[in-house]
C-alpha cells in the first residue's frame, strides 16, 4: 500500500532530516573545527592578522618558488628558492614606495600652489552659469577666497603631509600599528614559506583518509581557481597601470605614471580601488592643467581602461570561472570589510570566489545525491 511505501527504510534513508543527521555524525568533527577557526579569526583578527598575511603571501609565493626551483635545475634548495622569491617581491614592493614619497610631495605643493586659483577660475567660470540657470544671484569675493584658502593650506600642510599615515593607522587593527604588522608579517613569513611543502603534508595528514578522499577534489578546485585569479589579476593589474600611465602622460599631466601604476595597484579592489583612483586623476588634473578639457581627458581614459578591462581583459585571462556579479562583489566588499576591517577589502574578492567554488561543489554533490533523485525513476 501506498503508506507502507512511505514509512519504508528505503523511504526513510532519503529524508533530509536523515541525511542531514548521517552528514553530522560523519563530519561533526569537521564542522565544529572550522566554526571554531572562523570565530578565533573574528575575534582576535587584530593579533592573527599579521601571520593570516603571512600565510596568504606563502601561498602566493608559492608556485613562483617552484618555478624558480625548476629554472635553477633544482641545483638550489627549494627553501632558499622561496627566500629569493619573497626577496624579490620586497624588492618590488619598497622600489614602488620610494617612487611614490616624491609624488606626494609634489602633489602637496600643487595643493598649495594651484587650489586657490582653481578656485578663483571656478568663479569666474561656473558661477555665472549656475546664477542663469537657477535664476539665483551668488556672489563670491575672489581675492579673499584665494587668500583665505592659501593661509589655511600653508598653516595646515603637516597635518596634510601626515593624512595617509594616520588613515593607514586608523584603517589597520592592529595594535602593533603599520610598521609591528609590516615587521611581524615579514618575519613569520620568512619561517613559512621555506616549509611550506611540508606544511602542506602537515594539513594533509590531519584529515583522516576517508575525509581527505572527499576533501581533495574541492580543495584542487579551490587551488586551480585561486591561481587563475592571481594571474588574472596580476595580468589586469600590469594592463591598467600602463594604460593608465600613458594615457595620463599623454593628456598632459605630470606624475601621470604614478597615478597610473596607482590605480593599477589598486584594482585589485573592485570598484572602490577605481573610484579612489579616479577622484586622485581628476583632483591631480585640475590643480595641474587648470582646464575643463583635460578633466575631461582623464575621464575618457578611466572609461576606456575600465571598457577594455571589464569587456576583453578579464573574460579572457580570468573567464567565467571566478565570475562573480555586481550584487556579489558590493556584498562580499561590505561583508568581508566589516569582519575583517580593511584587510578585509583586499580579502573579499578571493574569498568571495572560495565560497563560490564551495558552494559549487557542493550542490552539484547535492544535485547528483540520492535524495535529489529520488523520483526520477517513477
Amino acid at each position: 500500500m501506498p503508506s507502507d511505501n512511505l514509512n519504508s527504510p528505503a523511504r526513510d534513508e532519503l529524508r533530509l532530516s536523515t541525511l542531514a543527521k548521517r552528514f553530522y555524525l560523519d563530519h561533526w568533527g569537521l564542522l565544529l573545527s572550522v566554526f571554531l577557526i572562523f570565530a578565533l579569526l573574528v575575534s582576535l583578527w587584530s593579533v592573527l592578522a599579521p601571520f593570516v598575511a603571512a600565510f596568504a603571501i606563502a601561498y602566493v609565493l608559492s608556485k613562483p618558488s617552484l618555478w624558480l626551483y625548476g629554472k635553477l635545475r633544482q641545483k638550489v634548495p627549494l627553501p632558499v628558492c622561496a627566500l629569493l622569491a619573497f626577496g624579490i617581491l620586497l624588492l618590488l614592493l619598497s622600489s614602488l614606495a620610494m617612487l611614490f614619497i616624491p609624488v606626494v610631495g609634489t602633489q602637496l605643493e600643487l595643493i598649495q600652489s594651484n587650489l586657490p586659483q582653481l578656485l578663483v577660475n571656478f568663479k569666474a567660470n561656473l558661477l555665472p552659469r549656475i546664477n542663469s540657470l537657477f535664476g539665483v544671484s551668488l556672489s563670491v569675493d575672489s581675492n579673499a577666497l584665494r587668500d583665505t584658502v592659501a593661509h589655511y593650506i600653508s598653516d595646515n600642510r603637516g597635518v596634510l603631509a601626515s593624512l595617509s599615515s594616520r588613515l593607514l593607522r586608523s584603517g589597520s587593527q592592529s595594535v602593533l600599528g603599520v610598521t609591528g604588522f609590516v615587521s611581524l608579517m615579514t618575519v613569520a613569513t620568512l619561517f613559512i614559506l621555506p616549509g611550506w611543502q611540508q606544511i602542506n603534508r602537515q594539513v594533509r595528514q590531519v584529515f583522516p583518509p576517508h575525509v581527505w578522499k572527499r576533501v581533495h577534489p574541492l580543495a584542487l578546485e579551490i587551488d586551480t581557481v585561486m591561481s587563475q585569479y592571481m594571474k588574472g589579476v596580476l595580468t589586469v593589474m600590469l594592463f591598467l597601470g600602463t594604460f593608465y600611465a600613458v594615457g595620463l602622460s599623454l593628456v598632459g599631466v605630470q606624475s601621470g605614471w604614478a597615478i597610473g601604476v596607482l590605480a593599477g595597484l589598486l584594482s585589485i579592489v573592485p570598484y572602490l580601488g577605481f573610484a579612489t583612483a579616479l577622484l586622485i586623476a581628476l583632483l591631480t588634473a585640475s590643480l595641474e592643467l587648470q582646464g575643463f578639457l583635460p578633466v575631461l581627458l582623464v575621464l575618457l581614459v578611466f572609461v576606456l581602461g575600465q571598457i577594455i578591462e571589464g569587456f576583453v581583459l578579464t573574460p579572457m585571462v580570468v573567464g567565467d570561472k571566478i565570475g562573480l556579479s555586481a550584487l556579489a562583489v558590493v556584498f562580499a566588499l561590505a561583508f568581508f570589510g566589516a569582519v575583517f576591517g580593511f584587510a578585509g577589502v583586499f580579502l573579499a574578492l578571493p574569498l568571495a570566489a572560495i565560497f563560490k567554488v564551495a558552494y559549487v561543489y557542493l550542490f552539484n554533490r547535492f544535485q547528483n545525491s540520492a535524495y535529489y533523485r529520488q523520483g526520477e525513476s517513477s
